[in-house]
């Protein structure tokens, strides 16, 4: 119960109401709709109660945010290669182009 009012607390510092679906998409899929629903009115009922949060909960987190972030770098640079990528193929069929141009001539 503890995770889903500390979810809840997270979601309230981003700025926006907690709801059923923002904390069942931050938990693990396991996790029932009525212990949401649970949690979620006693995070209502004292939004602002210190929960002490287990280890594994924080090394998840990081190790999400972790992935979020390498997604993203993966993302960018994936988009900042694709035009070098295309230029590299163009320069070589034009390479083999000219290889196929200078076979000819040589031949004449």
């Amino acid at each position: 119960m503890d995770r889903i009012i500390l979810i809840a607390q997270q979601i309230a510092k981003e700025g926006k109401i907690p709801t059923t679906a923002l904390i069942k998409a931050r938990l693990p899929k396991n996790v029932p709709l009525p212990a949401i629903i649970q949690g979620l009115k006693m995070w209502n009922d004292n939004p602002d109660k210190e929960i002490n949060i287990p280890a594994d909960i924080r090394e998840d987190g990081n190790r999400d945010k972790q992935k979020s972030i390498d997604a993203l770098i993966d993302a960018k640079i994936a988009q900042a290669i694709a035009p070098l990528t295309k230029q590299i193929d163009m320069l070589t069929n034009q390479l083999i182009d000219l290889k196929k141009q200078l076979k000819k001539e040589e031949k004449e």
